[in-house]
């Protein structure tokens, strides 16, 4: 996927969100359900991609908002 796309992935024991491109988490959650969430709304508001991994880092799912030309 392109670059400022929305990651949602598990490290140090916390679900994150992390904008591709960026140095740190953008939010993190307890729970999984929670992340996506969080991380689908921010990729669907920026118009981008939203890249969920598995806790082992795979690639689990992708959706993408961006606008169709």
């Amino acid at each position: 996927m392109a670059q400022g796309d929305v990651h949602t992935y598990f490290e140090d024991g916390e679900w994150k969100n992390r904008v591709e491109g960026g140095s740190r988490a953008s939010n993190t959650a307890i729970r999984r359900t929670d992340a996506f969430h969080s991380g689908r709304a921010m990729a669907r508001k920026r118009k981008v991609g939203h890249v969920v991994h598995d806790s082992a880092g795979a690639v689990e799912s992708e959706k993408t908002f961006r606008k169709v030309r």
